[in-house]
C-alpha cells in the first residue's frame, strides 16, 4: 500500500506541476482560453504602456520612449524616457490591490508622521479619474492609487516621476495622467 500511495502522491505532484506550468507560462506558452477580444490587438502591457506614454507626452509636451520591464498584470511595470525626465509606472491586478494601497500610505504615515515629522513624506490626497482613492507623496514624486476597494479586487498603481523637466507640480500633473491611462487601459483584476 506504502508504494500505490507514493504513486498517487507523485501523480498528483506532476499533476500539480503541470497546472501550474500552464497557469504562469511565458509569453510563447498556448493560451489556457480564448482571451478577450481586443480592439487593437495589443497586450496588456502595451495599452497599458502606451497609454501611459501618450498622457505624459500630452503633460510634459515632450516625446517619450515606453520600455516595459514586466508584462504580467499582477507586476507589470514600464519605464517611460525622454529629455530630462522619467516616469516609472508599476500596476498590481489582483484582490489585493487595495491592501497594497492602504499598506504604502499608513506606512508612509505612520514613519515621516508625528514624531519625525517630514511633511513632504505624509501622503496628500488628490483626485485621480478612475480611481476609488489616490495620493501624492510629495518628496518622492509619487502618485499611489487604486480603483479597488476593501472588498473588491482592482489594480493597485504607482507613478514616479523624476529629472529636472518635471519640477513638483508638472511631476504631480504628469503622475495623475499616467496614473489616469494606467486605470482606463488596466483590468481591475488578474487577466
Amino acid at each position: 500500500m506504502g508504494s500505490k500511495s507514493s504513486a498517487v502522491a507523485r501523480g498528483l505532484a506532476v499533476l500539480a506541476g503541470c497546472a501550474l506550468l500552464a497557469g504562469c507560462g511565458g509569453p510563447s506558452a498556448p493560451a489556457r482560453s480564448a482571451p478577450a477580444p481586443r480592439a487593437s490587438g495589443k497586450s496588456l502591457a502595451e495599452r497599458v504602456c502606451g497609454g501611459a506614454r501618450e498622457a505624459a507626452h500630452k503633460a510634459l509636451g515632450l516625446p517619450l520612449s515606453a520600455r516595459i520591464v514586466s508584462p504580467a498584470a499582477a507586476s507589470l511595470e514600464c519605464v517611460l524616457s525622454g529629455r530630462q525626465v522619467q516616469v516609472t509606472v508599476e500596476s498590481q491586478a489582483g484582490p489585493r490591490a487595495y491592501t497594497e494601497f492602504d499598506t504604502e500610505t499608513a506606512h508612509q504615515e505612520q514613519v515621516f508622521g508625528p514624531g519625525v515629522h517630514k511633511p513632504s513624506q505624509i501622503p496628500v490626497e488628490i483626485t485621480v479619474p478612475g480611481s476609488q482613492v489616490a495620493v501624492w507623496i510629495p518628496a518622492q514624486a509619487l502618485v499611489v492609487a487604486t480603483n479597488a476597494t476593501p472588498t473588491t479586487a482592482g489594480a493597485y498603481v504607482t507613478v514616479a516621476v523624476s529629472g529636472h523637466a518635471a519640477p513638483a507640480k508638472t511631476a504631480l500633473r504628469v503622475g495623475q495622467a499616467v496614473a489616469a491611462a494606467t486605470f482606463a487601459a488596466h483590468p481591475n483584476g488578474p487577466s
